[in-house]
Parts: C-alpha cells; sequence; structure tokens
C-alpha cells in the first residue's frame, strides 16, 4: 500500500508540471491530463482516509500544526482546481454546457499556482531520508564539493525561475491572465518549472534540517 501512495504521488506530481505548461501541450491534453490528476487525487484521499478519521484527535504540536495546515490548504486548492475546471472546460468536461467565466479563468489561476506552491512544500517536507541518502554517499567523497555546488546551483536558479514564471502575479491575480512566452523553448520552460519547484521543496528541506540542528545544539547543552 506504501508504495502505491508513492507512485501515485510521483505521478501526480509529473502531471502537475506538465500541466503548468498549458501552452505547450495544447488544451486537450491538458485537460485530459487535467482529469488524470483529479482522479489520481481522489484515489491518493481514499487511500490515506485515516488522516481525516485523526484530524481531531490528539494534541497538536506546532509540527503536527504545520503538516495539517499543508494538507488542508492543498485539499482546498485541489478543490479550487476540480471547480474552476469544470467552468472553463472546453473539452473533457464541455458536456456540462458550463460558460466560461471571468472568475472561473481567476480562480483558476489562483488555486493551480497555491497548488503548485503548496505541492512543493510538501515535497520539501517528504524528502528527508532521499537526501539524507545522498549526503551520506556523497560525504567525503570524490564529487562531495561538486555536489555542494549543485545544491547552491539549484537554489539560485530555482530563484530565478520562480520569479521568471511569474508566480507571485499569479498567487495574487495581480495580471487577469496567465501569461506565457511562446517563443521559449519548451525544454526551458519546464527547466525553470521544475526548478521552482525543487528550489521550494530544498528551502523547506533546508528549514526543517536547521531547525533539527538547533534541537541538537540546544540538547547538547
Amino acid at each position: 500500500m506504501k508504495k502505491l501512495r508513492i507512485i501515485i504521488d510521483v505521478v501526480m506530481y509529473i502531471f502537475f508540471i506538465i500541466l503548468m505548461g498549458h501552452h505547450v501541450t495544447g488544451n486537450l491534453i491538458h485537460e485530459i491530463l487535467g482529469t488524470g490528476i483529479i482522479v489520481l487525487f481522489i484515489i491518493h484521499n481514499l487511500l490515506n482516509i485515516k488522516f481525516y478519521k485523526v484530524i481531531f484527535k490528539g494534541k497538536y504540536n506546532l509540527k503536527r500544526l504545520f503538516l495539517t495546515l499543508i494538507d488542508i490548504l492543498l485539499l482546498f486548492s485541489m478543490i479550487g482546481i476540480i471547480i474552476s475546471s469544470m467552468i472553463i472546460s472546453n473539452d473533457v468536461f464541455a458536456f456540462l454546457n458550463i460558460q466560461t467565466t471571468s472568475f472561473g479563468l481567476k480562480l483558476h489561476m489562483l488555486s493551480t499556482s497555491w497548488g503548485f506552491i503548496i505541492m512543493s512544500v510538501h515535497l520539501g517536507l517528504h524528502i528527508n531520508g532521499l537526501i539524507n541518502k545522498v549526503n551520506k554517499k556523497m560525504k567525503n567523497s570524490t564529487f562531495e564539493y561538486i555536489y555542494y555546488l549543485v545544491f547552491l546551483l539549484l537554489l539560485v536558479y530555482g530563484i530565478y525561475s520562480f520569479i521568471k514564471l511569474n508566480f507571485i502575479s499569479d498567487m495574487f491575480l495581480l495580471n487577469p491572465f496567465k501569461v506565457y512566452d511562446f517563443d521559449e523553448s519548451p525544454f526551458i520552460f519546464y527547466l525553470h518549472v521544475i526548478s521552482s519547484s525543487l528550489f521550494i521543496a530544498l528551502t523547506i528541506y533546508l528549514l526543517n534540517k536547521t531547525k533539527r540542528g538547533g534541537k541538537r545544539i540546544e540538547q547538547n547543552k
């Protein structure tokens, strides 16, 4: 069951990355993949139904409160994506015969941008094990400093990509419509998208690691 959840999460992440490029995939593929991620999200929630059963049980420390908040915000973002997708659909949900509105377009831009950010934060909270394994392999190895340099470059390029993709504008509806650079190659565009996501995830990882390191220092005093 755990492997199935991981596979679903990975596929959802890949789909979400691809979906950020509506201008690259075209509308039909965009809506098909969007429908796929909705189905996977429903399955994901059914597999993690225990989360909802215990949400009002037990004590909440700061860590549990933060993790729960992220999960709830991701849920709300997905609900916004589902509703707005039905409103603005021209293919998959066209049978609903819902007229596309400015509200639907804005809700879609708002929910997808925030969904992308929260998904990346969620990723950063669950990659500790993977990065720690890589850290152990690279430490005191020939490629140790190259590894640290690549890590730093990912963060720097991620910041640049985040700014270039204008996520802040989308998150707070500063522009009425999503703006794409149609002259940019799909490879470079998706490199920006992945870099932005990794920048957020790695930042969360570093903050989490710093917090844990601080606790160890306090315990040793």
